[in-house]
């Protein structure tokens, strides 16, 4: 294969229609003249903490609230229009209404929500048939779909290249590199996050265990001593059914903590040579549940029962994005609040991974004048920066409201923030877990590889097909894709 940049992927020129039906076919949904799309592929769950309903058959239209209207004889408000993803709505709107005080009047934004579930396949219906929000919610596993169809735009198409470079210096590597394809720069972080390691302190304590697990045998280990002592029947678990987009984004943590995701820099897989990194995890799983260690439903279960086995005190060890935890650690729901730790991940590298997901520009605000860019940027600056009292109006609202994870790397050292993080977990191993995350490689066409993996993981987890069969299926897929992609 010929190198490639990491986070470039093929074919560099601009979409035509016929690339697209190409493109729409490898995704497994199809495009009608009015540019319907019909997908069956959920996507990952966003920040909300219960999971969105199942998406109807023909994608729901995006539901818009009132932008401002401007007072008789006052210049007229530039009115942006902004699509998220259903999640606290309310509260958007709220942070709306603070940009538009804090610009003046000037500036303002209709907002509209999609479901989660619904909201890949609604945009890409809607960017068909060219009708899109100037700044929108995008997720870092879409980006390289979007972008080179031309539906996204770089930030410096946009806005002034040294207020975008200025901004995008202080935030986290893997943040940068989740929102960057074709090595520019396509969005700012609403919110980021490392995938996180956590485990049950009063499990340890019972079990007699006084060190923290420092690579994955040592999981085992600990399990059998927990398990043994009748602390916990199943004290590992995941939220790993096929239906359930966010445990590829598990597994490759664990594979990265074992020094290999599952690309290497030309988009090659890593897993073919002997004793890879997936292999060694296939394995690891396989033993787990053949011990009796690995609840068996966590092939059936997704992560929001992952998450209450931990809370419920039942499971010893959980993985989730690492913000996740303050509900574990805090709710009153939780038995368990206060028993959790969170630690780098066991392995060889204790890396992980961190994903992004942020405000991305459209082609739309590139083609408007030079008044609607400066809204946009203003926006921008509000939403994903500090805004004009330097106190990052709604980064760190989402911190207080929910505990979300951040972008901007400067906000550890704020003191309100580490307080709020302080509350459920060591802030400065937080910070450094975030520090030394890795962004994923993603493709165009790694959504239908995705599918196809979760599935075929499930197979030689419980011994369906052979590990080596199953490795040699994935890396087949893989090239499959690739090529009737690239064409």
């Amino acid at each position: 294969m010929r190198p490639v940049n990491v986070y470039t992927a093929e074919p560099r020129h601009r979409v035509t229609r016929r690339d697209l039906l190409k493109r729409a076919l490898l995704l497994g949904i199809t495009l009608s003249s009015s540019g319907t799309l019909l997908a069956a592929c959920r996507r990952e769950p966003a920040a909300a903490p219960t999971p969105a309903p199942p998406a109807p058959a023909t994608p729901a239209p995006a539901t818009p609230a009132p932008a401002g209207t401007p007072q008789v004889g006052a210049a007229p408000v530039v009115t942006l229009d902004f699509t998220i993803w259903t999640f606290d709505r309310e509260s958007v709107q709220g942070y709306i209404e603070g940009w538009q005080e804090a610009n003046g009047g000037k500036y303002t934004a209709r907002l509209s929500d999609i479901d989660w579930g619904q909201y890949h396949d609604t945009m890409v219906a809607n960017f068909v048939a060219g009708n899109m929000p100037d700044i929108m919610y995008v997720s870092d596993h879409w980006l390289a779909e979007w972008a080179s169809a031309g539906w996204l735009v770089p930030l410096k198409d946009v806005f002034p290249a040294e207020e975008v470079d200025k901004l995008a210096e202080g935030m986290f590597p893997y943040a940068i590199a989740g929102m960057t394809f074709e090595d520019q720069l396509y969005g700012l972080p609403y919110y980021a996050d490392p995938i996180g390691f956590i485990y049950n302190t009063r499990h340890y304590k019972e079990a007699g265990i006084d060190k923290d697990p420092e690579t994955w045998d040592d999981v085992l280990e600990h399990a059998r001593t927990i398990k043994q002592k009748g602390i916990a029947q199943y004290p590992i678990g995941f939220g790993w059914s096929q239906d359930e987009p966010f445990s590829i984004e598990v597994v490759t943590a664990m594979l990265m903590s074992r020094g290999e995701e599952f690309f290497d820099d030309n988009l090659d897989p890593t897993f073919l040579k002997p004793n890879s990194t997936l292999e060694q995890h296939i394995r690891w799983v396989k033993t787990a549940l053949d011990e009796g260690l690995m609840n068996p439903e966590s092939l059936q279960r997704d992560g929001v029962a992952d998450g209450q086995a931990m809370m419920a005190g039942v499971q010893t060890y959980g993985m989730t994005r690492a913000s996740g935890m303050a509900q574990w650690q805090t709710s009153t729901e939780s038995a368990e609040a206060g028993n959790f730790k969170l630690i780098p991940n066991p392995g060889e590298t204790h890396q992980t991974l961190g994903f992004v997901r942020f405000y991305g520009v459209t082609k739309k605000l590139a083609e408007r004048d030079q008044t609607a860019k400066e809204a946009g940027w203003s926006f921008m600056y509000y939403f994903a920066g500090p805004g004009p009292n330097g106190d990052w109006p709604v980064v760190k609202a989402w911190v207080r409201k929910w505990g979300l994870g951040f972008g901007p790397m400067e906000l550890f050292q704020d003191p309100e923030v580490r307080e709020l993080f302080g509350k459920w977990t060591d802030v400065d191993v937080l910070e450094q877990i975030a520090k030394t995350a890795r962004a994923r490689k993603l493709t165009p066409w790694y959504p239908s590889w995705d599918v196809f993996t979760r599935a075929e993981l499930q197979r030689a987890y419980l011994g369906q097909v052979s590990v080596e069969e199953a490795i040699k299926n994935i890396a087949d897929q893989w090239e499959q894709l690739r090529k009737e992609f690239e064409g």
